[in-house]
């Protein structure tokens, strides 16, 4: 196992460590879920974005149950500083994926064909959750949001919480009377180490209105047997040639 490896197992095994401590002492926040604590973006420094089919931004609209749009979406892909292009297919093996996310409640700024925009813009003050609606496939631990996007628009002793939910998706939550509101952009980030397999994955803004938008979802990492599912297998094979070798042979009859 590689560093790489034993940095992510150690990061699954502290996120089930925590979800277990939730469920002991009902600890503040979703049940089961594990705590992030908030990495501020404006410190990272990143490489060079991956330019998809549509560009290095994925520009989408949040859109309601009834085809009304409550947010804009823009997103995007970025290699570790260093990187001066970011081509996934020759990167090396273990490299680190850090998605962005700007959101802007209450408009919708022009979208990336193939992806419509709605007719109808509807003003959006109050919103305060953001999440993954698929699992944060190679999620590393890390995610967080600029703090001065968050410091310049939000209620000055507002606090986002990050959590990583028992199904391995992300939820970014603001406390009450945070004051996001119509027209104010803050960025999201999240890091991994798999890289997006397209614009397919579904993200979700909400609060008193809920809508859905489209942006880049990771690769899912392909799951291998366990050794104990091998030896499960290997049992019961042997158990059933066991039963065939051990059936009794016919009686011959011989006519007199």
């Amino acid at each position: 196992m590689n560093k790489l490896s034993k940095v992510t197992e150690a990061v699954r095994c502290h996120a089930n460590g925590a979800w277990l401590l939730a469920l002991l002492t009902g600890a503040p926040g979703s049940l089961g879920a594990a705590l992030i604590t908030p990495t501020d973006l404006d410190g990272l420094a990143l490489g060079a974005m991956i330019a998809g089919p549509v560009g290095p931004e994925v520009e989408t609209t949040f859109v309601d149950t009834t085809g009304n749009g409550i947010g804009d979406l823009s997103s995007s892909v970025s290699c570790p500083s260093g990187f001066a292009s970011c081509v996934p297919s020759t990167n090396p093996p273990g490299a680190l994926y850090t998605y962005q996310h700007a959101i802007t409640p209450g408009i919708d700024l022009p979208n990336d064909p193939p992806f419509p925009s709605p007719s109808t813009v509807l003003a959006f003050d109050g919103a305060d959750r953001f999440s993954l609606g698929f699992p944060a496939a190679g999620f590393v631990g890390i995610a967080g949001y600029s703090f001065s996007d968050a410091d310049s628009v939000l209620v000055a002793g507002t606090s986002i919480i990050i959590e990583y939910l028992p199904d391995n998706r992300l939820e970014w939550r603001l406390s009450p009377g945070a004051g996001w509101d119509t027209g104010e952009t803050i960025r999201f980030f999240w890091q991994t180490t798999q890289p997006p397999s397209g614009p397919g994955g579904q993200y979700t803004l909400g609060s008193t209105m809920t809508g859905t938008a489209a942006g880049p979802q990771p690769i899912p990492i392909a799951t291998v047997p366990s050794p104990a599912t091998f030896g499960l297998l290997a049992s019961g094979l042997l158990g059933m040639f066991g039963i065939y070798w051990r059936a009794p042979k016919p009686i011959k009859r011989t006519e007199r």
